[in-house]
C-alpha cells in the first residue's frame, strides 16, 4: 500500500533517528516560522525565565501542558514538597516521604542501562503550576501546540515522581557527564491549589501493582532474562511456569512461577537470592548463562530422576524421584501431579529452588562461570530432595505447634540447610 506521503524522502541513517523517519513531512516555512516565534520570547525573558514548547490536553477539568526538560534543569525547576518523615501533619506536604532505598534502585537502574549502552525508560514527571501569570505564561500556537514561559521565581511542584527527581540529582552530582544529553518529559497540570494538589497524588497513586513473575518475564537482562531463557530450555520447568501470576495457582498444572527461577538464577550465579546479575547486559552474554545453568539443571534432574531405580534408598526418596522423571517427559502435566509435587518435593517449591540455586553455586568455577558436573551428579544422587529427607527437618521444615509442619523461607533456614546438604553430599 502507497504511504500518503508516498514522494517524501525518508530517513535511514540511524543517527537521525530522533529526528523523525522522514525529511519532508513539514514544510521549512513551518519550521522557520516557529523559530522566529519563539526566539523573541527568549529574548524578551532572557535571565528571567525559560521558554517551552508544550504539548497541550484538557481532562479532568483542567489544561495540563507537556514539557521536555534537560537533565541539568531538574534540580532547579523542579521542587519535592515532602512530608517529614517524623510529622504526622498531611498538610506538611503532599508527597510521601523519600524512600532512600527506592531512589538508589532508579538510579542505578539508569547508570547501568546508559554504561551498557542499553535502552532505558523512565515515566513522565507530573507537576503542578499555579496558572496565575507571574509564575507561567502560556499561549496555544495551534491545535495542541502551545508555547510557555516559565519565570525563574517559580517552582513546579512535584505530584508524581520525586523519587525520579531525586535519583536524577544524585546522578548530576555523580556524574554530570553522564546525563548531559538527556531530556526528560514533565507533565505541567495548571492547578495552585494544594488541596487538589493532595487530591491528584492520592488519585495517581491508586496503582494495580505488577505480580513479580509478570515483571521478571518482561526484564530485558540480569536474572530476569536468564531466567526467561531457562524456564523454556529446562524440562522440568516448561509449560510448568507461570509467567504471569505471582503464585502457580491450584488445579493450573504449573509448579513454578518464574519468579522461583530467577531466585534460582541469583544463587547459581552469586550464592544470593536478590542479586540482579546487572552485569549480565547483553544478548550474548545473557545466552551463554543461560545455556549453561540450563544444561546443567537438565543434567541435575536427570540424575535424580535415576534415584527410581535405587532401591537401598528411602521409598519416599525414591517415590519423588520417579515422580520427577514423569514430568520432565512431559509437556504438560495434570493439575493434582503439579499438587502432588508442590506438596511432596522440596524441588516444588520456591525455598527448595533457592537451595538448589546454593548448592549449584558451591560447584561453579568463577572463572569460566561453569558448574563442575561431576559434583553435580553427586548432589542429585546423594540428597533426599522429598520433604521427608534429613536435610530439611528443622531447617526448612519444622513443626508448627500444632500438629502440623511450617515452611522456614528466611535465608538463614537456606544457608543451615544448604550446610547439611554439603555434608551427606561429599
Amino acid at each position: 500500500m502507497d504511504s500518503i506521503f508516498s514522494d517524501s524522502k525518508t530517513i535511514n541513517n540511524s543517527s537521525d533517528v530522533f529526528s523523525g523517519n522522514i525529511s519532508d513531512l513539514v514544510n521549512s516555512e513551518l519550521v522557520e516560522s516557529i523559530q522566529q516565534s519563539i526566539q523573541p520570547i527568549m529574548v524578551k525573558g532572557y535571565r528571567k525565565g525559560q521558554t517551552f514548547l508544550a504539548v497541550g490536553s484538557q481532562h479532568g477539568k483542567r489544561l495540563m501542558l507537556q514539557i521536555n526538560v534537560h537533565a541539568s534543569e531538574i534540580p532547579t525547576l523542579l521542587t519535592s514538597r515532602n512530608v517529614p518523615e517524623d510529622s504526622n501533619n498531611p498538610n506538611s506536604g503532599k508527597n510521601r516521604p523519600i524512600n532512600d532505598n527506592h531512589v538508589r534502585k532508579i538510579k542505578n537502574y539508569i547508570k547501568e542501562r546508559i554504561k551498557a549502552d542499553n535502552k532505558w525508560i523512565l515515566g513522565t514527571i507530573t507537576a503542578n503550576i499555579d496558572p496565575e501569570p507571574t509564575k507561567i505564561l502560556y499561549q496555544k500556537i495551534w491545535g495542541d501546540l502551545y508555547v510557555a514561559f516559565i519565570f525563574n521565581s517559580t517552582s513546579l511542584e512535584i505530584t508524581d515522581g520525586q523519587h525520579r527527581k531525586k535519583a536524577i540529582e544524585q546522578l548530576l552530582s555523580e556524574d554530570r557527564d553522564l546525563m548531559a544529553d538527556i531530556t526528560f518529559p514533565v507533565n505541567l497540570v495548571l492547578e495552585g491549589d494544594l488541596s487538589q494538589c493532595q487530591t491528584d497524588f492520592r488519585d495517581m497513586a491508586q496503582t494495580l501493582s505488577i505480580p513479580q513473575s509478570l515483571l521478571v518475564a518482561y526484564g530485558g537482562y540480569g536474572k530476569d532474562a536468564i531466567a526467561k531463557e531457562i524456564v523454556e530450555q529446562v524440562n522440568l520447568f516448561r509449560n510448568k511456569t507461570q509467567k504471569i501470576k505471582s503464585t502457580p495457582g491450584s488445579k493450573t498444572g504449573y509448579i513454578y512461577t518464574i519468579n522461583y527461577v530467577a531466585k534460582l538464577v541469583s544463587c547459581a550465579f552469586t550464592g544470593k537470592s536478590t542479586d540482579k546479575l546487572s552485569e549480565i547486559n547483553t544478548d550474548e552474554l545473557v545466552e551463554a548463562r543461560a545455556k549453561e545453568l540450563s544444561e546443567c539443571l537438565n543434567y541435575f534432574f536427570y540424575h535424580y530422576a535415576q534415584i527410581a531405580n535405587d532401591f537401598d534408598k528411602d521409598s519416599h526418596w525414591r517415590k519423588m524421584a520417579k515422580l520427577t522423571g514423569e514430568i520432565i517427559e512431559k509437556e504438560k502435566v495434570h493439575w493434582k501431579v503439579a499438587t502432588d509435587f508442590r506438596k511432596n518435593c522440596i524441588l516444588g517449591i520456591s525455598v527448595g529452588l533457592e537451595t538448589l540455586g546454593d548448592l549449584l553455586f558451591s560447584t561453579l568455577d568463577r572463572e569460566s562461570n561453569q558448574f563442575d558436573r561431576n559434583k553435580v551428579k553427586q548432589l542429585a544422587e546423594s540428597i533426599d530432595w522429598s520433604r521427608q529427607g534429613n536435610c530439611w527437618q528443622d531447617t526448612l521444615i519444622s513443626p508448627d505447634g500444632k500438629g502440623g509442619i511450617k515452611l522456614n523461607t528466611s535465608r538463614k533456614s537456606v544457608k543451615v540447610a544448604v550446610e547439611r546438604c554439603l555434608e551427606v553430599s561429599t
